[in-house]
């Protein structure tokens, strides 16, 4: 039995998504990308910071991380880490509608 696979591409085959319509949406999933690796970034330098504050707690630690998520979300595609930009170039080519 021969299988084709005309016309699919690799996200298609990835699951039931459908594929981002255009290059704003490629460029928001970039840019969420690269926020939720900023996010980490911050999350991750935090946990290296040597004992607790002074006024440690549960309340602290929730505004403390809201901070950090919403840094991470206005940086995103403004920061200069690039990484949304070459998330962008390499699935540019898969994404339908794209201005050439």
């Amino acid at each position: 039995m021969e299988v084709k696979l005309q016309g699919l591409t690799p996200l298609s085959l990835a699951g039931s998504r459908p594929q981002p319509s255009g290059s704003a949406d490629l460029r928001q999933a970039a840019e969420g990308f690269e926020s939720l690796f900023l996010n980490q970034l911050l999350k991750s330098g935090r946990a290296g910071l040597p004992g607790d504050d002074l006024l440690g707690s549960a309340g602290v630690d929730t505004a403390r991380d809201m901070l950090d998520m919403e840094l991470a979300r206005s940086s995103a595609g403004r920061a200069g880490l690039g990484i949304a930009d070459a998330i962008e170039r390499q699935f540019a080519p898969l994404v339908k509608g794209r201005p050439e």
